[in-house]
């Protein structure tokens, strides 16, 4: 809820095919890797930006991780080496490609948690293979409109099994599902990113567990949760940590600065009080240094990711 988890895209690549899947055209169904919103080139870009970020624990996700079980053995290796045992890891899968071996190497390498989405048979295979390692063991799956007592027998059949909890997402809409999901009648929100009726569907589900008494922590996700606290939170520490000395951090998590041409009249003197830093044919000032000058200053807001994605500019004469 903090956003002290980095999220790790391990690769695109899925052995299921749910027509749900909000996944990019830019990463679905190709073997790329991502962390938080940079592409992995090597794997030292893994503990920078988790150093960057100031994360205590990452999410494993895709596509499927199992999909490159090796990949994803290293990947937690790495970070536990790293960062020490109490860096927090957990995993999503279908549990499609789930294995006694493939459990057996993930807990070895340090794995914390599995997060199963279910969708079939294998994905209570996959079930009954975690619960036999000292790990956390859960269910992570969309609410769809009108699945209200599959989702109800789902809960059940876990809470037999001695799952630890499970998560219900708000169905997402996005450029990749959106022409699955109104084919079968489902209509995107007023916020366009969710599907109508999935918010309304899961708190039913939440009252009817009270109501039941079952004795699982059952807990619902907002689709905007993402955007507007975990991903805002996250942002706004790494631009805390990150901050160059000519920006300042907004309340929005994002980095800002001001930049002038090379022969502004006043850049010589705040050169020799260093706080004037070259950067190609500008130089960069912080926002409350350049309020103070004459002349045309552009401001730049952009995104704390490194390099700086760069939102909005504006100049004032």
């Amino acid at each position: 809820m903090r956003g002290l988890k980095s999220v790790i895209f391990v690769t695109g690549v899925c052995p299921d095919n749910c027509f749900y899947c909000p996944i990019s055209y830019q990463k679905k169904g190709k073997d790329v890797t991502y962390i938080n919103e940079s592409k992995v080139r090597s794997e030292k870009d893994l503990i920078l930006e988790a150093c960057a970020c100031g994360s205590r624990g990452a999410s494993m996700t895709g596509g499927d991780p199992i999909a490159r079980l090796d990949r994803t053995i290293r990947y937690i290796g790495i970070l536990k080496s790293f960062f020490g045992s109490s860096f927090h890891i957990h995993l999503y899968t279908s549990g499609t490609l789930l294995t006694d071996d493939a459990m057996n190497k993930l807990v070895k390498a340090g794995l914390d948690e599995i997060r199963v989405h279910i969708i079939g048979k294998r994905s209570w295979g996959a079930l009954r293979t975690a619960l036999k390692y000292p790990i956390s063991v859960g269910i992570e799956n969309p609410v769809i409109p009108g699945t209200e007592d599959l989702l109800k027998d789902i809960i059940v059949r876990a809470y037999e099994l001695g799952v630890n909890f499970i998560n219900l997402n708000e169905l997402e809409f996005s450029e990749t599902n959106q022409y699955q999901l109104r084919l079968r009648g489902i209509k995107p929100a007023e916020d366009g990113a969710s599907a109508l009726g999935s918010k309304e569907t899961a708190i039913r589900i939440l009252k009817w567990v009270e109501e039941e008494g079952l004795a699982i922590s059952v807990h619902y996700c907002p689709a905007s949760f993402k955007d507007k606290v975990q991903f805002k939170s996250r942002m706004l520490r790494r631009a805390k940590i990150t901050r160059r000395v000519y920006e300042e951090v907004t309340s929005e998590g994002l980095v800002l600065w001001a930049e002038t041409p090379v022969n502004s009249p006043a850049i010589r003197e705040l050169k020799l009080k260093n706080l004037a830093f070259h950067a190609g044919d500008v130089v960069r000032i912080h926002p409350v240094v350049a309020k103070s000058l004459g002349g045309k200053v552009q401001f730049v807001e952009a995104y704390p990711a490194d390099p700086r994605k760069v939102l909005n500019t504006w100049f004032r004469d």
